[in-house]
């Protein structure tokens, strides 16, 4: 669907988060005296309500209510707002079209040339080292998407690359035929919006076989991944022999860039920017993709030890009396948590976990704190009480004690106080910001605030 499929139609959008404003803009410089219905299920700040028309914009909040929706030829749908909702399985059943931000930016650029960036855990961070390496190699390049930045808010880029990091919201009902489509590892993630892990696996895998001409990058070492794809025609791995490797301090390659043996190993050392063997795994996708590009590198090291790391990752933010605060608000699910631990360490941190309740099972990563516990761990609602008794039954027991808090500042003031000499301050949640924060940038920016930085 394009826009000019809505300039005769009754258009409502579903969300005033980043990208259904980015629609409404467009929209609204398209056809200035269009009448367009806004809805959202949280309270909209003055900020937002300002930048529309009392005039032609209805704006509405609370609950999806079903039968006013259904008086509209089409629907917009923000990626939030989960495609099994009973109220959307109506509506369509009804006859209402749906569309997306995503699939109106790749109907209005088809010739548009794409490397589609998806997986649980790295995303983020492997499409802006993607879009870095590529800058390096001379290649003009946008980096859009789930990423922060709308693909519609991105108009008026002439670029040869967009690198598109693409959420499993997005990907469920996409429609796009990406020239390179990148898939990192699959773990247990968002189950309450797929409505259960056959939904999630399945939305998640779409991504493979939407590519264009079977231009498709895996983790040859995520189980999930190697199995489902490995029937898959025109599939390129990376952590497999003959390709990309990840280490712990570093990537290898023993062919060139066409896949042919080489004497010499190529190798790149992790820089301070990517700490832990989890960003190795990113590195590694990331040149894989440059890689299949047929790009070169000459200064290789060079361009990744330049690379910048993004903000609410691991983000060492300051240090006071010789304890260091680290931001990894990113961290959504258990194992971006266990993630961090690996990479900061355990015996001299203070943990603060916990945020929206999604019913992610904690069972696993409990058990994982048996035999390396950090120093305190601090739960915060909602899901800081289930949390708290799975690491009870997990017997897990750290030296400083299990705490739970009402918030974030309450967190910090007791973190502050438990943590030992030169020790560290990590806030990594393993779950959504939503509802006590605007988003997971807002909570990274409240425990700088409240840590006095």
């Amino acid at each position: 669907m394009r826009f000019n499929e809505l300039k005769n139609s009754r258009v409502a959008i579903l969300g005033v988060g980043r990208e259904g404003l980015a629609v409404w803009r467009q929209v609204r410089r398209r056809y200035p005296g269009k009448p367009l219905s806004l809805f959202s299920e949280s309270p909209v700040n003055e900020d937002v309500r300002q930048q529309f028309s009392p005039a032609i914009d209805e704006l509405h909040t609370g609950p999806l209510d079903v039968s006013l929706l259904g008086e509209f030829d089409v629907l917009v749908r923000s990626a939030g707002i989960s495609i099994y909702r009973d109220e959307l399985v109506q509506l369509r059943s009804r006859g209402v079209r749906f569309t997306t931000a995503s699939n109106l930016w790749f109907a209005e650029n088809p010739t548009a040339k794409t490397i589609c960036i998806s997986g649980s855990l790295g995303k983020s961070t492997t499409a802006k080292l993607t879009a870095h390496l590529l800058s390096h190699a001379g290649v003009s390049v946008c980096l859009a998407g789930n990423i922060g930045r709308p693909m519609l808010d991105c108009e008026n880029e002439t670029v040869q690359w967009w690198v598109i990091e693409l959420s499993s919201y997005q990907i469920s009902d996409l429609e796009a035929k990406p020239d390179v489509a990148v898939l990192l590892n699959f773990s247990e993630e968002h189950l309450d919006w797929h409505r259960g892990i056959e939904n999630y696996k399945a939305d998640k895998l779409r991504l493979a076989d939407l590519v264009s001409d079977g231009s498709l990058i895996a983790n040859y070492s995520d189980e999930a991944l190697r199995s489902s794809l490995k029937n898959h025609p025109g599939i390129t791995w990376f952590n497999r022999a003959g390709h990309w490797i990840a280490g712990k301090n570093s990537v290898s390659n023993q062919s060139d860039k066409n896949g042919l043996p080489v004497t010499r190993q190529r190798r790149v050392c992790a820089p301070a920017s990517l700490p832990g063997e989890h960003n190795m795994q990113n590195l590694a996708a990331a040149l894989t993709i440059v890689d299949a590009l047929g790009l070169d590198l000459p200064r290789l090291d060079e361009a990744v030890s330049s690379f910048s790391s993004l903000p609410h990752r691991l983000k060492h933010i300051g240090e006071k009396a010789g304890v260091c605060y680290i931001d990894d608000s990113i961290s959504t699910t258990p194992v971006s948590v266990a993630a961090a631990l690996q990479t900061i360490g355990y015996q001299d941190v203070i943990l603060l976990l916990g945020g929206m309740d999604r019913g992610l099972d904690w069972s696993g990563f409990a058990n994982s704190l048996a035999d390396r516990t950090p120093h305190s761990i601090i739960t915060l609602p909602d899901s800081g009480p289930r949390i708290a008794d799975c690491m009870k039954a997990a017997g897990v027991k750290p030296q400083g004690g299990l705490h739970a808090v009402t918030g974030l500042r309450e967190a910090v003031l007791l973190a502050e106080e438990l943590v030992p000499e030169n020790g560290y301050i990590l806030l990594s949640p393993g779950a959504p910001s939503y509802p006590h924060f605007r988003d997971y940038e807002d909570r990274g920016h409240q425990f700088k605030k409240y840590s006095g930085f």
